[in-house]
């Protein structure tokens, strides 16, 4: 199996207006927007915080776009492991990911194992894709409103290219790569939001 690494760059913003009509501005396509309930788990023989690492089960909400349901999900739940932060002006990490079918028995499994529930965030997504950049704007409760831009690579050497790739589409949209932040949602959530 190839090793899967999210390159991914953060950046808090005021105005999600101000964001999609510079995403339309540079011709960026509008995907879907759906609603994810994230579930993190701590393992219970080593304190996630501490190593940088993170277990997730996701249930993704899709909102529908006229009459017809978003099916662009294989499945609506997905467990996901996210490795240490690979280098230090973004949040790129390895990450593994699978679908499963049933949210309940997967949490029961874990919590069986000793893994203990963390928190649980809820966030609205809007997805939009640009230079084979996948771009969405969060809005996560009781944290903020994000911009998230991510590339997925399958080699470390390919990182540096993508996060280039990534820090200049955010120069186009007018924003300053220096406001991106290396904190996860789930810390965020943890230290009593963006402030």
């Amino acid at each position: 199996m190839k090793e899967s690494i999210e390159v991914e760059v953060k950046i808090p913003i005021e105005n999600r207006k101000l964001v999609e009509e510079a995403l339309h501005r540079i011709g960026a396509q509008r995907l879907n927007s759906e609603t994810q309930v994230d579930a993190y788990f701590d393992h219970p023989g080593r304190a996630f915080q501490e190593t940088d690492e993170a277990l997730r089960l996701r249930s993704h909400h899709p909102e529908m776009d006229g009459d017809e349901p978003d099916n662009t999900i294989p499945s609506p739940y997905e467990l996901t492991y996210k490795g240490p932060k690979l280098e230090s002006r973004s949040k790129s990490r390895v990450e593994l990911s699978v679908h499963i079918s049933n949210i309940d028995g997967a949490r029961s499994i874990l919590e069986s194992l000793g893994f203990k529930h963390v928190a649980t965030i809820s966030k609205r997504c809007v997805f939009y894709t640009v230079d084979s950049i996948t771009v969405s704007v969060d809005d996560v409760e009781n944290v903020g409103l994000f911009l998230e831009l991510e590339r997925v690579v399958t080699s470390r050497r390919d990182m540096n290219p993508a996060l280039d790739m990534i820090f200049s589409l955010i120069e186009r949209l007018g924003l300053d790569s220096n406001d991106s932040i290396r904190t996860s949602y789930l810390e965020l959530f943890l230290q009593g939001g963006s402030s």
